[in-house]
């Protein structure tokens, strides 16, 4: 087989699917399949959407892979770390050891066997109930607990093979309407974590898929709380790249949100466009959604604030601010932010405070106080090796590469460059 579309294999693969089982799904002979993936042929456009849906991918995304374009939504050994795969070269089945690692992860969160076995199992359920809702939102909150201790590198091929199941439940498994709106409503809650999981490993391309299919189901099923979790998200995936189109994203969270909103959750939507500003350059913007978002934080929680806001705390409030001075180069003001968020911080949060203390480094070298940058960022070493998030560690070696300019001078700075190295950081 040549190489032109072995991204359309993983994905059939990833999808869960032999070439005999797409091929019945799609009413097509199995050498049809195998000629699609060798390049051959092309699928007929009455086709075409068919294969997207069963392949879980927008038609524009499935036209990349038949047209061989780089695209990161297979799951696979070279990006993930968290898939084995052994085969013939033709395209055909392959032994797969997923299921084993995927255990393996979800084990290492302490999520009990009842709870593995129903991600792991090839078996479908023949019919749904509410116990089976129980588990999977029993695995989403054990998903949000495990990021903020340690990030979302190998929890984002978890929750994707988690969500492959999902789907599966909803198309194949009978269930009553109650069981019915609950699963619709894990998917959507799912989709959200898992965009915000793949954000967290730099893996954007997914995080946007997954982003939109939230905002999706929310629009069909006029859900606006999940349209507005969706949209935050979203904001937050390309504000570096274009801060214009993560403003638009968190005026619009706003505008839905306006009318049931805690002021938590309102707390949270004014920081996203905070940083958007800042990220723009607009100062003046900056400063008043920062006046809003202070004003929400201070009137405190409220008895039916979401469980996936609790991450808005004072570590998060004063991140932001000195990320927005940072990007408005006020390093001086952002580094005494950082350095505030430090004091008495939330324990269960770890992935965020571990981010901080590279922020406060990072702050300090913009400052031009390399001396004092490569201390801190010499001392952070050894707890960003201890956490799976790849945004973290991108972090931290843009600043290696910062303070390698200066190592020559600055015995500090070298410190920090031999241990990165010796840590294998990146």
């Amino acid at each position: 087989m040549t190489a032109r579309r072995q991204g359309l294999v993983r994905q059939r693969r990833t999808a869960g699917f032999s070439q005999e089982g797409l091929a019945r799904l799609l009413q097509v002979d199995r050498t049809t399949i195998a000629r699609w993936e060798r390049g051959d042929t092309d699928p007929h456009p009455a086709v075409r959407a068919r294969l997207a849906e069963a392949l879980d991918l927008p038609i524009d995304q499935l036209d990349a892979l038949l047209a061989d374009e780089p695209t990161n939504l297979a799951l696979d050994s070279t990006d993930s770390g968290g898939t084995v795969a052994f085969g013939d070269t033709d395209g055909g089945d392959l032994v797969d050891r997923r299921a084993f690692t995927i255990n393996t992860a979800l084990a290492g969160l302490g999520i009990a066997t009842p709870l593995r076995d129903w991600i792991t199992s090839p078996q479908v359920p023949q019919h749904l109930g509410m116990e089976h809702m129980q588990q999977v939102s029993e695995t989403i909150l054990a998903f949000r607990r495990a990021d903020a201790a340690v990030g979302g590198d190998s929890l984002c091929d978890v929750a994707i093979a988690m969500h492959r199941r999902l789907t599966r439940w909803e198309r194949e498994t009978s269930y009553s309407r109650q069981v019915g709106e609950a699963l619709q409503d894990c998917l959507g809650d799912l989709e959200v974590q898992t965009g915000w999981l793949a954000l967290d490993a730099e893996r954007r391309q997914e995080s946007r898929h997954f982003l939109h299919e939230a905002f999706v189901r929310a629009r069909l099923r006029d859900d606006p709380r999940l349209e507005v979790r969706a949209l935050q998200q979203l904001s937050m995936l390309v504000r570096d790249a274009n801060p214009s189109e993560a403003l638009r994203f968190a005026d619009a969270a706003q505008r839905i949100a306006a009318p049931w909103a805690t002021p938590r959750l309102k707390t949270l939507l004014h920081l996203r466009a905070t940083l958007a500003y800042a990220k723009a350059g607009d100062a003046s913007g900056f400063g008043r959604e920062l006046v809003k978002a202070k004003t929400q934080f201070d009137r405190g929680t409220a008895l039916d604030d979401p469980p996936y806001l609790q991450f808005v705390n004072t570590l998060e409030m004063t991140g932001i601010e000195g990320a927005g001075h940072l990007a408005l180069n006020r390093p001086d003001r952002a580094s005494s932010l950082f350095a505030e968020g430090l004091v008495d911080p939330d324990p269960l949060f770890r992935r965020n405070l571990v981010l901080t203390r590279v922020d406060v480094a990072d702050a300090l070298y913009q400052q031009g106080d390399y001396v004092e940058a490569g201390r801190v960022a010499n001392d952070v070493v050894p707890a960003v090796a201890s956490i799976e998030s790849r945004r973290t560690r991108k972090r931290l070696a843009a600043l290696r590469a910062d303070l390698g300019r200066t190592a020559p001078h600055v015995p500090a700075a070298r410190d920090f460059i031999e241990a990165y190295d010796a840590a294998k950081v990146a």
